[in-house]
């Protein structure tokens, strides 16, 4: 059974940190607060009594995305514990994440040794200025 995914709040703050800075994972703390508090985006955490994942998400303009992608809500950070992976609990978030999304697409970047995730989670990708980009069409599954 898969563990609930519920948006993430303020007393989650260390838990979330934890999870990104285990992922060893650049998270911008005063966009993680915001998102925490419901603005610039939110974080959506696995797990009831401990966090086995998190995904942030982010709702800001990215300068450097293509255009048409440029109302997609932004996957900033996605992690899951280590002793997690490989049961699903990623395809998880980005499902529960493309929800909240919904009707706008998703969008990330991100570097060749994650690129079949994101493939198996529906990502179109295309090769731009040396990262890989993505986009999950809303209703794709």
């Amino acid at each position: 059974m898969s563990p609930p995914i519920r948006p993430a709040g303020p007393d989650d703050h260390i838990d979330v940190m934890r999870l990104f800075d285990g992922a060893l994972l650049e998270t911008d703390p005063d966009r993680i607060k915001q998102q925490l508090l419901g603005s610039r985006g939110c974080i959506l955490m696995a797990g009831a009594d401990r966090p086995l994942g998190a995904i942030s998400l982010s709702t800001d303009g990215i300068d450097d995305r293509p255009t048409d992608w440029a109302d997609a809500v932004h996957v900033s950070a996605i992690a899951v514990r280590s002793s997690r992976r490989g049961q699903g609990l990623g395809r998880s978030l980005l499902r529960a994440a493309a929800e909240w999304a919904a009707p706008r697409s998703l969008s990330a970047t991100f570097d060749d040794r994650v690129e079949g995730f994101y493939t198996a989670c529906n990502f179109e990708i295309e090769a731009r200025g040396g990262r890989l980009w993505g986009v999950r069409s809303p209703g794709v599954d």
